[in-house]
């Protein structure tokens, strides 16, 4: 009988699904089966069967697992690369973990730091005109050639370029006028705040985000204002106040909110809760008159918006030619303009005057761009040991993995494939090292929030941008770290690999060697500028500033009354027990915010001027403060209205050196921006009497030399009385100053209860330092503790290679202190040749920081001596475990092997 073929389609779909070890004998079988059912019951029939036969046997056992004989595709073989890579780490938990961890450390360290810097980087960013908005700052130089910068200029300047220079789209000017009493009048509860006048443009130049209101109308009309949300909460409990009317202690007609803006975001160089309309202030003739005059008096804070294709510079020039048109300056005197971006206003002010010695200019919170560039490259040095720490450790292990190596490129695997593998290692780590140090980021952010007076939230306060570069950094660190080490290993012949010696050779392990010296050279540095910084912010702290700080309570004087029976006042607190001293000032030393200046000549002399700081006070003002007086005396009458205190800088620069009642002149037209009119004849001239000298002390930061200052009687023609400085005992703190705003509420019950400790605000001069030395000393810690994991498994691995090395040597009668220094004293090598690079890179960075304080400290060699002793004492102390776990080893269990 002729065979009957069967159906090829249904035993190809068998080959195909069948475990290849199955298929020869069931396909036999089968076919057996199918020629007796085609003899029996037809080919048709036959066929059926056949099929229905191969379709049940398609079940798990017999069906061949795709990955075994599927073509090494790309994907599969990216495929095998994480399985691979993933068996790998598992292995190796003890380098996998100090990979991770060191990884995870810099990282945490990279994005906590990255946050502050980006912040600091973007500050007013949110302004959709940024790019276009510019400060007006004027430049002054007297015919002595005394230099100011302000950020302030006058009126006109303000309401002039718009009309005159085409490429200027709009300016806006805001000006500071002190603090005052603002009443809900339904609910008359006295808030005490700072106000801002501005002009009607000011919401159309900025994008403050309104909750209520129209930002093109909110501040035309007079007795129109605009507050903040945390203000109208404060005020009223909600923020549903739009116009609701608010009562001014010293104007007469209620103003109506017209705008309710949110909150500042904490990157804002704004910090203003209200703004009043400018049209509200000039609605008064008189004052309109005089503004419409003002080219000079450096009163307003001037913001001018470019049209896109404007020249700052150009524009700048126009400025400084029309006020020269306008105005006939003192003979000598240069007077020029510029514009700063505002973009730059946070960081690059150093040296610009604003709210910080200007009264009527907002201040601005500066940031210091010298420790924002240090963080910045802190952040990428930290990575980078995490990065040297990963490569190093992945060499140093890839030393183990050689024949596996070997034996992969003699069936044909080629550098491509072995690149790869690590590459994918390396990738998986970063991976998880990342993952855990966001999670870790996220728990501290809170804490890091407080700490850096930050509100950043972990993905929308930067923006998708930042973490998009800041995971493309990492992971490009990640990759070259791995890169190296899948170089190195490619790179060799696989008999080389096979014989294992490859890398004992020296260039790898010369590479290592640097980049642990790498390591610990930036780790010494970090521990030396910590150790400086806590120094310089210890001496900052404990200075003798000249006058007592402690236990001194400065209480804010808020309304009137405070200031016109400040005796009554005095003379009730001065009866409490605790209460030593009392002495009522306009302004006390480190009230850097207002701390009014002038310019002044002596009478009779040249009519050369020169600028002075000045300070009202009473006769107590000395004994309160423990100032010391070198000549001359003190206040002590009520016709010492027109006589004087001078400093020993003023004394220098006026040419007093005995005190005879000499006078100086404090013209009107030199007063300077910050002049108060709070006397009758505001054109005339100051003339006060010099009767006491007094010992230089330091009223403002040290950062500063001591300038000149001149402490003026209380009622003085220049600024009135604004503070109580209350000297007390330190028993019962809380109990005195009960007692104290008791007596506040008894001369006036409307009077808030404001005050502060003044040696708490003396620290805040000193509040960026502080936290810049609390940053750097847990990123110094982070990099030794990196660098000491990499150096641990380093140690872990040479003590492991040369085992049977100790196990002979101590057959031979080697003790535990020769086999400990055996194996610790390359490492020790490695971190003293650190030290040495070290040392000189932090001695320059040390005392470049140290030139912005005046009164600063000296890097002296025993810090650096300190820091190297730190250095390799943790170094010795990480490799010291390894090196004793190796010594006390039994040399049997070593040389068995053998």
């Amino acid at each position: 009988m002729k065979s009957v073929e069967p159906p090829r389609f249904i035993l190809r779909f068998l080959e195909w699904f069948c475990k290849p070890e199955y298929h020869a004998d069931i396909e036999g079988d089968l076919l057996e089966i199918y020629d007796r059912r085609v003899e029996h019951w037809g080919r048709n029939r036959a066929n059926l069967h056949l099929c229905k036969d191969v379709l049940f046997l398609f079940r798990p056992g017999i069906i061949r697992s795709a990955k075994i004989h599927q073509p090494l595709t790309s994907n599969g073989m990216i495929k095998s690369y994480f399985l691979m890579g993933w068996r790998n780490l598992w292995k190796n938990k003890l380098y996998s973990t100090l990979n991770v961890l060191g990884l995870t450390f810099g990282m945490v360290c990279f994005l906590l730091i990255g946050l502050y810097v980006y912040d600091e980087l973007n500050f007013d960013t949110q302004h959709s005109n940024a790019e276009r908005i510019y400060r007006v700052i004027t430049h002054e130089k007297s015919p002595n050639n005394e230099a100011t910068t302000v950020a302030a200029a006058g009126y006109m300047v303000a309401e002039d370029p718009t009309q005159t220079f085409a490429n200027v789209e709009r300016t806006t000017r805001m000006q500071r006028i002190g603090r005052a009493n603002l009443v809900d009048p339904e609910n008359p509860v006295n808030v005490q705040e700072a106000i801002t006048v501005a002009d009607e443009y000011l919401l159309q130049v900025f994008d403050f985000p309104l909750l209520e209101g129209d930002r093109r109308t909110a501040l035309k009309e007079p007795n129109s204002i605009a507050i903040t949300e945390e203000l109208a909460m404060r005020i009223f409990g909600r923020t549903d106040v739009i116009n609701k009317n608010l009562q001014f202690s010293h104007m007469d007609n209620p103003v109506k909110i017209t705008a309710i803006l949110k909150n500042h975001p904490k990157n804002s160089s704004f910090t203003f809760t209200s703004v009043l309309s400018e049209s509200t202030r000039y609605s008064n003739e008189e004052f309109m008159r005089e503004a419409l005059s003002d080219w000079t008096s450096q009163n307003y804070t001037v913001y001018a918006l470019l049209k896109p294709d404007a020249n700052a510079d150009s524009v700048s020039s126009k400025i400084t030619r029309l006020v020269h048109a306008n105005v006939t300056l003192e003979p000598g005197t240069k007077l020029s303009y510029n514009l700063q971006p505002l973009k730059d206003v946070h960081l690059k002010s150093d040296g610009i005057i604003d709210g910080a010695r200007n009264a009527n200019v907002d201040p601005i919170p500066q940031g210091n761009p010298v420790y924002v560039t240090v963080f910045l490259f802190t952040a990428i040095l930290v990575l980078l040991i995490a990065g040297i720490n990963y490569s190093n450790l992945t060499t140093a292990r890839a030393s183990s993995r050689l024949k596996e190596i070997g034996v992969r490129k003699v069936i044909g695997a080629v550098p491509g494939n072995l690149i790869g593998q690590f590459l994918v290692e390396s990738f998986i780590t970063i991976v998880i090292a990342f993952g855990v140090a966001v999670l870790i980021v996220a728990v501290l952010l809170p804490s890091f929030n407080e700490f850096a007076n930050k509100k950043f939230l972990l993905f929308s306060s930067v923006g998708l941008g930042f973490w998009a570069a800041a995971a493309g950094l990492i992971i490009a660190m990640g990759l070259l770290s791995g890169g190296y080490a899948a170089l190195l290993l490619s790179y060799f012949k696989p008999v080389s690999l096979l014989k294992g010696l490859v890398l004992k050779s020296g260039s790898d392990f010369s590479v290592r060697k640097a980049l642990v010296v790498l390591q610990f050279t930036i780790s010494t540095v970090m521990i030396i500028g910590t150790i400086v910084l806590f120094r310089q912010v210890h001496f900052l702290n404990e200075s003798n500033l000249g006058f007592n700080k402690d236990l001194m309570v400065v209480i804010d004087v808020n309304v009137g009354k405070a200031r016109s029976n400040f005796d009554w006042v005095k003379n009730e607190m001065s009866k409490i027990a605790a209460v030593e001293q009392v002495t009522v000032t306009s302004h006390v030393p480190g009230d850097w915010k207002t701390l009014v200046r002038v310019k002044l000549k002596k009478e009779g002399g040249s009519d050369q001027l020169h600028t002075a700081y000045v300070i009202g006070a009473d006769k107590d003002f000395l004994a309160t403060y423990g100032i010391e007086l070198l000549k001359g005396r003190n206040f002590g009458n009520k016709n010492d209205t027109s006589a004087v205190l001078i400093n020993e800088a003023a004394a220098k620069i006026l040419g007093i050196t005995h005190v005879s009642n000499e006078a100086v002149e404090i013209p009107q037209s030199a007063r300077g921006s910050s002049f108060a009119p709070v006397y009758d004849d505001i054109n005339a001239s100051f003339k006060p009497r010099v009767v006491g000298i007094v010992k230089d002390f330091h009223f403002q930061s040290l950062r500063a030399k001591i300038e000149p200052l001149i402490i003026a009687y209380h009622d003085n023609p220049i600024y009135p009385i604004d503070y109580y400085s209350v000297k007390i005992q330190p028993q019962n703190i809380q109990a005195t100053l009960e007692k104290l705003k008791a007596v506040m509420v008894a001369n006036d019950e409307r009077e808030p209860f404001e005050y502060h400790f003044l040696d708490e605000q003396l620290a805040r001069f000193y509040i960026e330092d502080q936290r810049s030395q609390t940053i750097l000393g847990w990123v110094a810690l982070a990099s030794v503790v990196i660098a000491c994991l990499g150096l641990f498994g380093l140690a872990t691995y040479s003590a492991q290679q040369r085992l049977k090395e100790i196990g002979v040597r101590k057959v031979l009668g080697a003790n535990l202190l020769s086999i400990m220094a055996l194996l610790s004293k390359d490492f020790v090598k490695l971190v003293l040749i650190a030290c040495c690079f070290a040392f000189p890179v932090a001695w320059f960075g040390a005392n470049w920081w140290l030139q912005e304080y005046a009164y600063h400290i000296d890097a002296e060699w025993w810090i650096f001596a300190l820091a190297g002793v730190i250095t390799t004492g943790i170094a010795l102390l990480t490799v010291s475990y390894q090196a004793i776990k190796a010594a006390l080893m039994t040399p049997v269990k070593t040389l068995r092997s053998e």
